[in-house]
């Protein structure tokens, strides 16, 4: 069978723009992975704190050691918490951009963020891209969706930090959501 899925010939898709429903799934990812570093980190901080109350309730007197309570009260603090997670988010988005030009999820779904020119992205310009998800998320998603109809497949967020999202691999054409991408190619 010629146009079966194991006799289907490669299409190189490297540099193409990358889809919804590809960076979608990237998100998803991302988010998934964040979410286990934030469970890690909490259930860490939830052990310590919870040993150092055991500790005072032995008898350990914290009284001689200051540090520790203005310590415990400032990761018990909800301002303190809120920095530390933008903090993470923006690093993890950041440094990954900046470094490998992908996500891990961007990665898994053979993605990579590249400059108007086609370069690696800077550490302002990857600061640029991050910030910009702000008007991206507060016009409840529109923003996102906005790649689907934009020819160049750039989300707010692109537009404003000039970047774009292309492939970095090789696909087969009858995957459903490369469906646009392949009928453009036999144009």
């Amino acid at each position: 069978m010629a146009n079966s899925p194991e006799h289907t010939p490669l299409i190189n898709l490297r540099g193409y723009y990358a889809g919804f429903m590809s960076r979608l799934l990237a998100f998803i990812v991302d988010v998934l992975f964040l979410t286990i570093v934030f469970l890690f980190i909490g259930w860490f901080v939830s052990i310590t704190l919870a040993l150092l109350q055991n500790l005072s309730i032995l008898g350990v007197d914290f009284d001689n050691l200051p540090y520790v309570t203005k310590i415990i009260s400032v990761i018990s603090d909800p301002y303190f918490i809120s920095v530390f997670i933008f903090s993470i988010i923006f690093i993890y988005y950041t440094f990954f951009t900046i470094f490998s030009g992908h996500t891990p999820g961007k990665a898994l779904m053979g993605l990579r963020v590249i400059s108007t020119k086609g370069k690696r992205i800077s550490f302002g310009r990857s600061t640029l891209r991050f910030i910009a998800y702000i008007p991206t998320l507060l016009s409840l998603g529109i923003g996102f969706f906005w790649l689907i109809i934009d020819d160049q497949r750039q989300a707010w967020h692109d537009t404003l930090a000039g970047t774009f999202v292309v492939y970095t691999w090789e696909a087969r054409p009858d995957e459903n959501f490369l469906k646009n991408i392949t009928t453009d190619l036999h144009d």
